[in-house]
Formats: structure tokens, C-alpha cells, sequence
């Protein structure tokens, strides 16, 4: 049996080489020119998802030595978005989101106040005083996207959200504690509507990212959103009782208005399109 003198192999091996990476850069040049064409072409559907931090509400005392506080809280908001695309640079988004938005508040009365004395002090933390209330969303968003390399992209979003809070529900609240006799001592009471009597209320959003393209062709994208409202969807009044001391009052109002992060996931359905196009660029390429 005769074999090739070790330099036609190598050669031949070289040669062999060049062929396979002059094919592999053939293709991925295809691939690329088939996405350029395809990508942004269509719509895409996105699962979003975004944690945020609500601005805190707005206690105004009315009379009296006592008053009401608040802080900020936490609230979520998940759903879908549905991406119409006109170019690679400009996109409108619609979707449908539900959400929780968080409120509390906070009161500080030292239990010497009473008398007689109470068992511990009056210490409502925001923590303990959390609640929640249930809305729905409907965003309108217009995006202009900057695309960079490996179709990776900046974008920045902004227009409105209608939302609407399906329940209509009127909250009454009775705190209190219990005196160093055992009996109970009510201090507070706060009441009052949350919601828009089942009116839909207008919001505005503005807000901007980066999105990383995926081996499937799909995206994940990072925003910063900022959330403005004006409509008061909680409208609580209170009053303090301390002993003979002339009750204290005030009112407790919040909106919808918020900073946060949401996460997408956005899903192009780019797999086929640009399996087609690029076996067309194929045939086209060997005629």
C-alpha cells in the first residue's frame, strides 16, 4: 500500500481547511443577511414581568397633637405585550398586565400617653401595616431602538397605561392596644374608598433598556420604567383617640405612581423566517 508523500497531506489538509472555513464564513454571511431582512419584520409577543417601588402616600394631619405617616412600598406588575414593528428602529407596543400596588403607613404614640398606661407603645412600622390592592393595565407604548452589534439594541419607550382596579371596596380600619389592665384601647381609625369607583383612570410611562440578543433569535431586555399618575385611587380619612386629648385627624391619599425595573422576554418567531430566507439566498447564490 503507497501513501501520500507528508507534504501533499498537509496540502491537501490546508486546502481542505480553507474550503470548510471559506464555507462556515459563506454561510454565517448568509444567516446575517437573511436576519437583516427578516428580523424586524412582523410582530413579536414578549412575557413581562417588572417589580417596582411606589411612591409613598401623602398624609396631611388636619388638627391635633398626632399624625399619620407613611413610606414607600413595593408593588408588581406581570403580563403580556404584543410588539408591532415597522422598521428595525420604531415599534408600537400594546398589552395586557395585571398588578398588585402596595401601600402602609406608620404612627408612633409612646404608651406613657395613656392612662392608664399602656402595655407597649403604639408602633405601627410599615411592615406591619402592609396591604394591597388588585388592578388591571393596558399599555400604549411607542419604542425607537438604536441597534447595535450582534443585533443587540438600546431602546427607549414612552406613552400611556390605562389601568382599572376591579373592586369596588370601601376599607374601614380599627387599631389599637391594651392598656396595663388588660383592657382595650382604640386608637386609631381610618376608613375610606380605594379604587376610581370603576372608572378607568389614565397613566404615563417613559422608560429605556437594553436588550441581548439570543442563539434562538429571541430577546431579553432590561428596562427602567417610570410610572406618572395624578388620580388618587386610595382616599382615607383618620381620626387619633388618645385619652382626653383632643382627637387628632387627617386625610391619607395615594396614587399609582412609581419607579421600577421590568424584565422581558420577547419572542421574535424568527426561526422559520430565517430558515426560509436563507435557503432562498442559497438557491439564488448557486444559480
Amino acid at each position: 500500500m503507497k501513501f501520500l508523500p507528508l507534504k501533499s497531506m498537509l496540502l491537501i489538509s490546508i486546502l481542505f481547511c480553507f474550503v470548510c472555513q471559506s464555507t462556515v464564513a459563506q454561510k454565517n454571511k448568509l444567516i446575517k443577511e437573511a436576519l437583516s431582512k427578516v428580523l424586524f419584520k412582523g410582530s413579536y409577543f414578549s412575557f413581562y414581568l417588572s417589580p417596582y417601588i411606589s411612591q409613598k402616600p401623602k398624609c396631611v394631619k388636619q388638627s391635633g397633637r398626632y399624625a399619620l405617616n407613611a413610606s414607600e412600598s413595593s408593588g408588581l406588575e406581570a403580563g403580556g405585550n404584543y410588539f408591532i414593528n415597522f422598521n428595525e428602529n420604531y415599534s408600537l407596543i400594546v398589552g395586557a398586565h395585571a398588578g398588585y400596588s402596595g401601600r402602609n403607613f406608620k404612627l408612633f404614640i409612646s404608651k406613657s400617653d395613656f392612662d392608664p398606661n399602656l402595655k407597649d407603645d403604639i408602633n405601627f412600622q410599615g411592615r406591619m401595616t402592609k396591604d394591597y390592592s388588585l388592578y388591571l393595565s393596558a399599555p400604549v407604548w411607542f419604542e425607537k431602538r438604536w441597534l447595535k452589534k450582534n443585533n443587540t439594541s438600546w431602546n427607549l419607550d414612552a406613552g400611556i397605561n390605562l389601568r382599572f382596579d376591579p373592586d369596588e371596596a370601601y376599607y374601614i380600619y380599627d387599631y389599637g392596644e391594651v392598656d396595663i389592665n388588660g383592657q382595650s384601647v382604640p386608637v386609631l381609625d381610618m376608613e375610606g374608598p380605594v379604587g376610581n369607583d370603576l372608572k378607568p383612570w389614565l397613566n404615563y410611562n417613559i422608560g429605556g433598556g437594553y436588550s441581548v440578543f439570543l442563539s434562538n433569535y429571541n430577546f431579553i431586555r432590561i428596562n427602567l420604567i417610570a410610572n406618572f399618575s395624578a388620580t388618587k385611587i386610595v382616599n382615607f380619612n383618620y381620626s387619633i383617640a388618645v385619652d382626653d386629648k383632643p382627637q387628632s385627624t387627617g386625610t391619607y391619599r395615594t396614587n399609582l405612581s412609581y419607579a421600577g425595573l421590568s424584565i422581558s422576554y420577547i419572542l421574535t418567531g424568527a426561526n422559520k423566517r430565517v430558515l426560509r430566507e436563507y435557503q432562498e439566498l442559497s438557491r439564488n447564490k448557486i444559480k
